[in-house]
């Protein structure tokens, strides 16, 4: 017979683990609820206790009577010795108790695991002060107590109580029968990844099954993603992308070619896939493209689309879509959301890690779950770019073709100039703005984002058949432009996906930052650009964002506006303007000075 776990339910003052594990212990649940000693009158407001006085506690105490003690607001509690005989009968044992215990308790039985729950401190607030019992003030500085983490190898399950009573007790429960689960069938292999071993499609298959069907505590699902985010041979970057492929059924398409194209990002503006979709289209092939949101950008390629169009579709607009439209630009959020990138993501942005080659498995499972029979990839190099040096870029390039390949998709990756921002606009309606300047041909269209986009759809529409050549790409793909068919194709996709009554401008709110002193620009630093869009609301407020009014290699005199900072908030751009005056922009002439003026909208 398998020994029963220790449950062991913490958590703050107001928490409601006696409500929890009262609604466990009237529920007929197969649980054994252990009725702590307390050094408290039978009687007294709150559980079911037993109840003796100092002497008593310390008595038992010395004749080793209780298996933990612990003491709390003037009062001493324990739970009895007894507890161990149920565990050693099979029987889980459910325990309300104190985390400063914990390291001591877990060496003295079988297996803990500790139950930590929680609720926001406004609510701790306001249970405690329903009860009566203490200030205001008492209650302020009990609800802001800090607690140190457990240690990494505590096995802890969180239950958040901050709904109503029945919302409390269906996760409680839920979270105590997951654990008394047999181990996940996927176990050895988990464990088998963790001590450094490779798997294969059909391991990464049930690890992942048994991580959606919650068979593993947060602890395990953290360790294994983690470590298996940063040691992936290409062997096995092909076989997680091969059981992801397995986990969400494949778009199907009456096509021979289904072309998409995606970036590893890191360059804000840079908007091309709302001008190479129009031209991909135009042309006649299907290109329905699924985007995301921004991150930790300004703006994402949904976000951006999001001005003009409904970018939340179905699988049935994205198919009615490509036959009213030949394309879309829709957000991936409901076509192909991944649990387990939210899990990698979470743990891996946070602390700077680099996950680009489980990035590729992610990436190219969801185009082969798009449909996509092609995928050209830019892979944006530069200092301040995801991937930071040519090598880097190259060897992760040849990374995605290997699978891409090994998914029976055509692939292709491009290394691209990511040292400075493409385009003029930073934020999702200055983006579309410059999005509209190329498609309608206007003399100040933006050159580097025309020539980009003109580079990636010549390269989609060589895949074609009849055009087979790069250099007919580029002859096509510029007549579609020029032509104003590409623009026509856009107006369509917007029409099919659903048109805003009102597109988004860029904000009416607008401030300038200038230059203090005269000079050649030498360098424009992106990222700090995407900042101050972002300070400035972007990409919350569709309208927020950055304009840069010079580039690299222009020639500035003191006074010349650098760039505006736009938004509707006239709060938010005020800050975002403000921090602009601490941040390094642009370098002139080897050195940056700032100064700023008012400008009415």
């Amino acid at each position: 017979m398998s020994e029963g776990i220790f449950f062991f339910v913490v958590g703050p003052s107001g928490a409601g683990k006696d409500s929890l594990i009262d609604a466990v212990r009237h529920g007929g649940r197969p649980f054994m609820i252990a009725r702590r000693v307390i050094t408290r009158a039978h009687g007294s407001p709150g559980e079911d206790h037993e109840a003796l006085d100092n002497a008593q506690f310390a008595a038992l105490e010395n004749k080793g009577g209780f298996l933990i003690t612990w003491s709390a607001h003037g009062l001493k509690y324990g739970l009895r010795q007894e507890l161990l005989h149920a565990l050693s009968q099979g029987r889980h044992v459910i325990a309300n108790g104190s985390r400063a215990v914990v390291e001591v308790l877990r060496a003295r039985v079988p297996r803990m695991v500790v139950v930590e729950v929680s609720a926001p401190a406004s609510v701790l607030a306001e249970r405690i002060l329903a009860r009566g019992r203490e200030t205001p003030e008492e209650v302020r500085q009990r609800v802001m107590r800090q607690v140190e983490p457990f240690a990494a190898d505590v096995e802890v399950i969180k239950v958040s109580n901050d709904g109503t009573l029945a919302q409390g007790i269906e996760r409680f429960v839920a979270a105590l029968d997951r654990a008394i689960q047999p181990p996940a069938p996927s176990m050895a292999s988990m464990k088998a990844k963790l001590t450094g071993e490779a798997l294969n499609e059909t391991q990464y298959g049930a690890v992942f099954d048994d991580i959606l069907a919650l068979r593993y505590s947060d602890r395990d699902i953290n360790a294994f993603l983690l470590h298996a985010s940063q040691h992936l041979t290409d062997a096995e970057v092909l076989a997680v992308a091969k059981a992801r492929a397995r986990l969400s059924p494949r778009i199907g398409w009456d096509e021979r070619i289904v072309v998409d194209k995606h970036s590893m990002g890191g360059i804000p503006g840079s908007r091309i896939t709302l001008i190479v979709v129009p031209i991909v289209t135009a042309f006649g092939l299907a290109m329905p493209k699924t985007s995301s949101r921004a991150i930790t950008s300004a703006a994402g390629t949904a976000d951006a689309m999001e001005t003009v169009a409904c970018v939340d579709l179905t699988r049935a607009d994205v198919q009615r879509c490509v036959e009213e439209a030949r394309g879309c630009i829709a957000w991936n959020g409901r076509l192909n959301h991944s649990l387990i990138d939210d899990r990698i993501n979470a743990f891996t942005r946070p602390l700077g890690l680099d996950s680009n080659r489980w990035s590729v498995a992610s990436i190219l499972s969801k185009k082969w779950s798009a449909g996509s029979t092609h995928v050209i990839i830019d892979l944006p190099c530069g200092p301040r770019a995801k991937l930071t040096s040519e090598p880097e870029a190259r060897a992760l390039g040849q990374l995605f073709e290997y699978v891409g390949a090994g998914l029976g998709m055509h692939v292709k990756a491009m290394v691209t100039d990511g040292k400075a921002p493409i385009g003029r606009g930073v934020g999702p309606a200055l983006e579309v703005r410059d999005v509209r300047l190329v498609l309608t041909n206007a003399a100040d269209a933006p050159v580097d984002l025309r020539e980009k986009a003109l580079l990636f759809a010549s390269e989609i529409l060589a895949w074609a058949p009849g055009v087979e050549t790069v250099e007919k790409g580029r002859e096509l793909a510029e007549s579609l432009l020029v032509s104003g068919r590409a623009l026509a194709s856009f107006e369509r996709m917007i029409d099919a996906q659903g048109r805003r009554a009102k597109p988004v401008l860029p904000g009416k709110c607008v401030r300038a930052v200038a230059a203090l002193r005269s000079g050649i620009i030498t360098g424009v630093d992106g990222w700090a650009i995407a900042g101050i869009a972002r300070a400035a609301g972007a990409p919350d407020d569709l309208s927020a964002g950055v304009d840069l009014l010079v580039s690299a290699g222009q020639a500035v005199e003191a006074g010349d506006v650098l760039f505006r900072i736009h938004g509707d908030d006239t709060e938010r751009v005020r800050a975002a303007f403000e921090s602009a005056q601490g941040i390094r922009t642009h370098e002139i002439s080897t050195e940056r000075v700032i100064s700023s003026s008012d400008v009415s909208a």
